[in-house]
């Protein structure tokens, strides 16, 4: 018996008949930018993963953790991928305490299933990341993705408590608290969010959770770029609680034409700006909108109002798993600056949340690779030089490896190189997708 059948026997008694898959059209599902895995496994409980991240350390076996699998785009090209984790069959709820407004559930639980549950209560995550219909609470922390929201509520480090972290020594342990005034370990929380799961697998989460607003609403305007920005800065910048506020060049402002005819204008903007709350309080944001704004503006209710934000969200998502879609990070400041940068380049579109400083931009169809390896790297100096980076999200393999993925302004980088070194030491998780 060869020593990848003694490995495999092994994680099969691991995870039981049915859960692991070697078939080689069955493993090909799992496929991440060119590398297919020699097996797939799908644990159903916190020491099931842990015991297969041992087995797979020990073996000197390279692993990917997955989620639902939607935002494997995400990262540098993987190296060869031996053993993918999969953590679907974790999708319960551990523990619900409304009245605090927090919930522990596993990671494999689809965020549309959280939300479900805590809608009933009145209450939601605040989390509206791209691709909200599939993502799970794991990928989607790992990941560490946001939406609009994030404005008022934060991100994943806002609203992750605490953890359960399975590593590849085969423990399981406890990472934060599960209430909000619970801080320890908070530290360590914080650094696997947005990890990649390169450093162990998040089993379980403890979340914070809000209530949902009584009544939602968008105002739109399409402006002149300078006034466009100028407005969003100062929504952002003031104190009306306003959920969202989300600046678009004309060439993505196009996409909302339906609800917003004054886009067609050469060069107009289109400024998004969410409302929540009370009746009273979104009448207050809606008014003081429509004064800073001029006339113009729109307020659009219930679905149309949910049909903007899945539009805004797709301009943060890749179209197809080789679309190019580029993410800035600067100081709030410079955002303006950034999206000016981006809308001088032909057929590009560009996002800006002013109140974060993340910019989203992706070529337009007809941009040849030459132009794109251009504009990134315009984009990625401007941005390194003002103290930010520049993200290659989602992109054919040929040019992640050309251009890059992370750049040289990756946050954090030797950190994340020791704490993987700490609790990953046989450097096995996450095929080199992050460091």
């Amino acid at each position: 018996m060869s020593a990848l059948s003694t490995v495999l026997d092994e994680l099969l008694g691991i995870v039981g008949e049915g859960h692991l898959l070697t078939d080689t059209a069955a493993v090909g599902e799992h496929t991440v930018d060119g590398q297919t895995p020699l097996a797939a496994a799908f644990p159903g409980t916190a020491e099931q993963v842990a015991a297969l991240l041992r087995a797979a350390a020990e073996a000197r076996l390279s692993v990917l953790l997955r989620g639902a699998g939607q935002h494997l785009y995400l990262g540098a090209p993987p190296g060869p991928i031996g053993l993918v984790v999969c953590l679907t069959r974790l999708d319960q709820v551990v523990e619900y305490d409304a009245g605090d407004l927090t919930i522990t559930a596993q990671a494999g639980m689809p965020l549309v299933a959280l939300q479900q549950i805590v809608g009933k209560h009145g209450q939601m995550l605040p989390l509206d990341p791209p691709g909200p219909e599939s993502a799970t609470l794991g990928g989607m922390v790992a990941a560490n993705l946001s939406g609009p929201m994030r404005m008022r509520h934060g991100g994943p480090r806002d609203l992750v408590l605490g953890t359960r972290l399975a590593l590849t020594t085969g423990e399981v342990i406890k990472t934060g608290g599960r209430t909000v005034k619970n801080v320890a370990g908070y530290d360590l929380t914080k650094l696997l969010i947005g990890s990649l799961g390169t450093v162990g697998a998040m089993v379980e989460l403890t979340l914070r959770l809000a209530p949902v607003p009584e009544q939602r609403a968008v105002m739109l305007a399409a402006l002149p770029p300078e006034r466009a920005l100028e407005v969003a800065s100062r929504v952002a910048a003031s104190a009306w609680e306003v959920s969202a506020c989300e600046v678009v060049n004309q060439a993505g402002a196009m996409r909302l034409r339906p609800y917003l005819p004054a886009v067609e204008k050469r060069d107009a903007y289109a400024v998004c700006a969410g409302l929540s709350g009370s009746p009273e309080a979104v009448a207050r944001q809606e008014s003081e909108i429509r004064s800073l704004v001029g006339g113009g503006s729109v307020r659009l209710d219930g679905v149309d109002a949910d049909k903007i934000w899945q539009r805004l969200r797709g301009l943060a998502y890749p179209t197809h798993a080789e679309a190019v879609l580029l993410r800035v990070g600067v100081l709030p400041s410079a955002a303006g600056d950034t999206l000016r940068l981006l809308s001088a380049q032909p057929g590009w579109t560009a996002m800006a949340r002013v109140s974060d400083g993340l910019v989203y931009a992706a070529p337009g169809e007809v941009a040849d690779a030459m132009a794109i390896k251009k504009t990134i790297a315009a984009v990625r100096r401007a941005s390194e030089e003002a103290g930010g980076f520049a993200v290659l999200e989602s992109a054919p393999v040929s040019l992640k490896r050309e251009v890059g993925v992370w750049g040289e302004g990756m946050a954090n980088a030797d950190l994340m190189r020791k704490l993987k070194s700490a609790y990953d030491p046989a450097g096995v998780l996450g095929c080199g997708r992050l460091v």
